[in-house]
């Protein structure tokens, strides 16, 4: 009642949530978000959120209220927990502008809210290995070749290949300077995704074949139909590039495994984690470790083969030391020493050839003039 009465909380405070995210949120975020994660915000807020919160004020809302109304989603829908998790985010996202509206005071209440353990596991992502690419390769036209190789050799997201023009292709280089989600031209997600890709000799040839193929353009958006407008990369998805798996037997992933794939191919071939997320442009490392590098099974079954001959390796090691252990050289089956000859005070070497008793083992030892 003291933050009432002294006034520290804006008007907006008295009104419901759905007034507040409708009226004041969902409009902020077309302004300061991505195209994008605008839309997001507002599917998820519609499909999961506004039915749930009815004429609950916002200065109301507490924690227990947002444990609930999960649990209520997840057995309403049947969710996987990643999803609950970006409801979740963006249920803490709200409440974090009102503070800075000054519209909600205190600690931000969904913080402590726990995703119902026995939610439903979400389903396992993938990635399409270098074998995989180059199959695929073989039977795609030109302008879908030279797409799937961009995504598959350089980890573009899909955004960045729509954007992607011949003034930004070196050779030998990509520089992303742009993003384009349907019609909405924008900066790259992060600072770090405005960064420059390697372009290796494999897939610059096949861009330049395609190049030629177009008439040779120096300046335009690199992938088109031909009418100078950005492909849809999810319709060339369904329409083209499913059907050819198919009669490859290859199943189709989505554009996004073959980010995942180019992650997978160079840790497979040792490349540090670190360099995995540059060459990713990833902000954070843990991004690249947990959810684009993926082990696959011929690297697997490589490593427990290496550790096969590693035993084995060892084995015959252990093997040769204990031949070595057993030389004859007295003819009657006595083990022989295996003492390094010792000079005595005459200057002649002596070496003992005792026999040891049974289960001792053989030392060597001197045997002086006296």
């Amino acid at each position: 009642m003291q933050t009432v009465n002294r006034d520290r909380l804006s008007a907006n405070s008295r009104i419901t949530l759905t007034a507040f995210v409708e009226g004041a949120y969902l409009p902020w975020t077309k302004e300061e978000r991505r195209a994008s994660t605008s839309k997001g915000h507002h599917e998820i807020w519609i499909n999961h959120l506004r039915d749930h919160v009815g004429e609950l004020r916002l200065r109301e809302f507490r924690t227990v209220g947002a444990s609930r109304m999960l649990r209520a989603i997840a057995k309403e829908r049947d969710l996987t927990k990643t999803t609950l998790q970006h409801i979740k985010s963006v249920l803490s996202t709200i409440f974090t502008y009102a503070k800075n509206d000054g519209a909600f005071d205190g600690a931000n209440p969904v913080d402590g809210v726990l995703i119902p353990w026995d939610a439903r596991q979400p389903g396992e992502t993938h990635a399409y290995d270098l074998s995989q690419v180059l199959q695929m390769l073989d039977w795609l036209l030109p302008l879908v070749k030279s797409l799937v190789a961009t995504a598959a050799f350089a980890g573009l997201r899909l955004g960045e290949l729509r954007g992607l023009e011949w003034t930004d292709y070196t050779g030998t280089e990509f520089t992303i300077n742009r993003s384009i989600w349907r019609s909405v031209v924008s900066p790259p997600k992060t600072r770090a995704s405005r960064d420059s890709v390697p372009v290796i000799p494999a897939l610059a040839e096949i861009l330049d074949e395609y190049r030629r193929s177009m008439g040779n353009p120096e300046t335009g958006v690199v992938f088109h139909s031909g009418n100078g407008l950005p492909i849809n990369a999810d319709k060339i998805g369904r329409r083209v590039i499913r059907p050819t798996l198919e009669a490859i037997h290859l199943p189709w992933y989505g554009w996004h495994a073959f980010r995942r794939g180019l992650a997978s191919n160079l840790y497979a071939m040792g490349a540090p984690d670190k360099v995995v997320q540059r060459i990713l442009r990833h902000s954070k490392p843990h991004v690249t470790k947990e959810h684009y590098i993926k082990v696959f099974d011929r690297t697997v079954l490589e490593a427990v083969e290496k550790m096969q001959a590693q035993i084995e390796e060892l084995r015959k090691s252990k093997g040769d030391r204990q031949q070595l252990e057993l030389r004859f050289d007295d003819g009657f089956g006595q083990p022989a020493t295996t003492a390094s000859e010792c000079s005595t005070g005459n200057g002649f070497p002596y070496l003992s050839t005792i026999r040891p008793a049974v289960g001792q083992q053989v030392f060597s030892s001197c045997i002086g003039s006296n």
